[in-house]
């Protein structure tokens, strides 16, 4: 009796592959109880897929690399962006330590105080040490209490006979590094420096005294005034000078338009301890223009054929103006201009556009 209902009958209930199964005349094979019937593909066959290909794995690789390429540029332009902000921010610090200077004193100090007997245009017109010279400290010393260094201030002698290494302390206290003074995109870094005195700081006669990435703007043509270009001038044209001590109201170009100090690097490449210092001797000239000591090393610290205000950034130097304020200047500044931006009284006329 069962036999007679039909087969469309026993289709009814069945799942839809199965019951097209049915109709195509597929082996009447029906899944274990419990057990979910699979879909068949393609005519019955399944296929699996276990990774990436050789081609899929090279081409995801060569996006990697594309992609690095295209970020890379952007961070390192992201880092030196930071490094240079750091650097335009110290030199804010030095503009306000040498105006606190001035409000306390009634002067800047002076760009530095080395001269000897031996070389007279060296000497100033009155001194303590002027009948026996002497190797004295430099602008930046004289502000460090305006730079929360205190401390270090009062370890250091300056009342002659006293001079930058004369006690021995004093030339310890010149080995201490100081933030405020560093640029952190000079590529070498942080070293201490070779100087003149027969001391040294460091483990070798070529540590001596600690780097600065400043010098004071001392002259347009050379802040030098011997043969062999080693002492300051106590004629020269700009700020920052041998024994200069000048008040604001000798800068008749005006504050706003008269460089005070610039940046500077020191060794380039594989040459080490060289550079300048900030305890002492620590000016420069501007005739040789802007980045030409970040290119080619001067043969010497204080080169006048080589030596010039540089910088690790890209496209110039910060300098910081007898106003306070901090500028960054490009290497391509006319060499006139630059000129007339040292010079504290010369009456040039100076655009904005600089």
């Amino acid at each position: 009796m069962h036999e007679n209902f039909s087969r469309t009958d026993k289709d009814q209930g069945l799942s839809g592959p199965l019951r097209r199964a049915l109709k195509c005349g597929a082996p009447q094979s029906f899944p274990a109880a419990g057990v979910r019937a699979r879909p068949l593909l393609d005519g019955g066959a399944t296929t699996t897929r276990s990774g990436f290909t050789l081609v899929e794995l090279l081409v995801v690789i060569a996006i990697i690399g594309i992609l690095v390429a295209l970020l890379l540029p952007a961070v390192q332009a992201a880092r030196e962006a930071a490094r240079r902000s750091q650097c335009l921010n110290n030199f804010k610090q030095a503009g306000v330590g040498l105006h606190n200077h001035h409000s306390t004193h009634g002067r800047f100090p002076s760009g530095l105080e080395n001269f000897t007997v031996g070389v007279p245009c060296s000497l100033p017109r009155s001194h303590p040490m002027l009948h026996s010279g002497t190797t004295g400290f430099g602008w930046a010393a004289y502000i460090l209490p305006y730079l929360e260094e205190d401390t270090l201030y009062n370890q250091i002698i300056f009342k002659p006979p006293a001079q930058m290494h004369v006690p021995k302390s004093n030339f310890a206290a010149g080995g201490t590094r100081i933030e405020s003074f560093l640029c952190p995109s000079d590529v070498k870094g942080y070293e201490l420096v070779a100087c003149c005195s027969g001391m040294f700081n460091g483990g070798g006669p070529q540590e001596d005294l600690a780097k600065t990435n400043m010098a004071g703007v001392a002259d347009s043509r050379d802040w030098t005034c011997d043969p062999g270009k080693a002492w300051g001038r106590t004629d020269a044209d700009g700020v920052m000078f041998q024994v200069s001590n000048l008040p604001t109201t000798k800068i008749t170009d005006g504050t706003s338009k008269t460089l005070m100090v610039g940046e500077v690097v020191g060794s380039l490449g594989a040459s080490n301890n060289f550079g300048f210092y900030w305890i002492t001797w620590n000016v420069l000239h501007t005739a040789n223009g802007i980045n030409l000591a970040s290119k080619f090393e001067p043969q010497r610290w204080n080169s006048v054929d080589e030596g010039s205000f540089a910088s690790f950034h890209p496209g110039g130097c910060h300098f910081v103006f007898c106003d306070g304020h901090a500028s960054f200047l490009s290497e391509d500044i006319d060499s006139a201009t630059l000129a007339a931006l040292t010079t504290r009284a010369g009456a040039e006329t100076v655009s904005n556009d600089y």
